[in-house]
């Protein structure tokens, strides 16, 4: 057995006698102190008949340990084994359990005078008795046997616990190897059942690569006739290819003299448009103002202006034509390198400069039609006028 207690059975077999000779020699000890105590005080008991001489002291010691052993239950029910000696201080023989009894209790029926016994009584009395008692505690005496008994049956004991606290360690255990055999035994089960899937589906992948074999090699052939094919079928493309690219490249060239001829066009078209709008510009100011002279520089100045600009600079250019002194002027420059002209400088729309003059005819001159931002430039032709 995986459980069987060894150990304590080797414990019980080699403790249980060491603790039987242990308590043997101890009981030995204990009853040995103990008897000897109850002896001394049952041997002399009541002293009267004693000190008046009526017994022995002989006769006396051997009625009461006689009726203390009739008395006492280890002596009577369990045999104890108990030697009693009782002697003077002297070494005189009293009391032996050893000698019988009845030889005893002849010399003890011999008379002797009252007097010389209770003096005799007295004197050993008063010198004081020596008792000498040994129990024997051997080997296969009752108590030895019941001390041995007791200690075999309580190791018996506990090997029947520890057996059995074992014996349900060992049901225990079968019980888990039990249910471990039978989950095992599912588990082949399961493992066998995947092994039979597992080679089925290896016949079946077998046989797949089998078509795959023979359907690659059907496909390899059909690829070198496709791959012929396609080689043929690439330098016929590529001869396409550079025949597109020279037409392509043919109508590009045409495409770009195409989109010269047409920037041409609109470039001249612009420049009729703006022609056209300048030559109306001019006419617009002839006819509306007539003190008025326009420099093409203020034409061109003019049209660079937006909308409000232009509104406000011809609000300007009216009140010039109908009354040029109630004009607001900033400030005067001069026109020219050599003959300095004085010209006048109007504002106008916050940020916009009319620069005019007067002519030889007395006439107003709008020379130039500007914004702060083209004032730099609108100087330097004034100074080269």
């Amino acid at each position: 057995m995986r459980y069987f207690p060894l150990k304590t059975v080797i414990f019980c077999l080699v403790f249980t006698p060491v603790l039987y000779i242990t308590t043997l020699n101890f009981a030995q000890k204990y009853l040995n102190q103990n008897y000897l105590k109850k002896i001394e005080d049952i041997s002399i008991g009541e002293t009267s008949n004693l000190l008046e001489g009526f017994i022995t002291i002989e006769e006396h010691l051997f009625k009461n340990i006689h009726t203390f052993f009739k008395t006492d239950n280890l002596v009577k029910y369990m045999g104890l084994d108990l030697n009693v000696i009782i002697t003077t201080q002297k070494g005189k023989l009293l009391y032996a359990d050893f000698i019988n009894a009845d030889v005893f209790m002849k010399n003890f029926q011999k008379k002797e005078n009252i007097d010389k016994t209770a003096k005799r009584n007295f004197e050993i009395l008063n010198a004081g008795l020596m008792f000498n008692v040994k129990i024997n505690l051997s080997h296969g005496s009752r108590i030895a046997n019941l001390i041995l008994i007791a200690y075999f049956s309580f190791a018996i004991l506990i090997f029947l616990v520890f057996y059995k606290i074992g014996s349900l360690n060992e049901k225990e255990n079968n019980k888990i190897q039990i249910s471990l055999i039978d989950d095992l035994q599912k588990e082949e089960l399961s493992n066998k059942t995947l092994l039979e899937n597992m080679k089925k589906e290896r016949r079946n992948l077998l046989g797949t690569i089998k078509s795959l074999k023979v359907g690659f090699k059907e496909d390899k052939k059909k690829l070198k006739i496709n791959e012929e094919k396609m080689f043929d079928e690439m330098v016929s493309l590529e001869a396409q290819l550079n025949s597109f690219n020279e037409l392509k490249y043919e109508n590009d060239k045409k495409i770009n003299k195409l989109k010269t001829k047409i920037k041409k066009y609109e470039r001249r078209k612009s420049s009729n448009n703006k022609r056209k709008e300048f030559d109306f510009i001019v006419k617009h100011f002839a006819v509306l103002y007539k003190n008025i002279e326009m420099n093409r520089k203020a034409i061109s100045g003019y049209l660079s202006l937006n909308d409000d600009q232009k509104i406000k600079v011809e609000e300007c250019v009216l009140l010039l034509d109908q009354n040029s002194d109630g004009s607001i002027i900033k400030r005067k420059v001069f026109s020219g390198k050599k003959h300095k002209t004085p010209c006048f400088e109007i504002l106008f729309a916050y940020s916009g400069r009319l620069y005019f003059k007067k002519n030889e005819n007395n006439k107003i001159e709008v020379l130039i039609i500007g914004t702060k931002n083209t004032q730099v430039k609108d100087m330097e032709f004034l100074h080269s006028l």
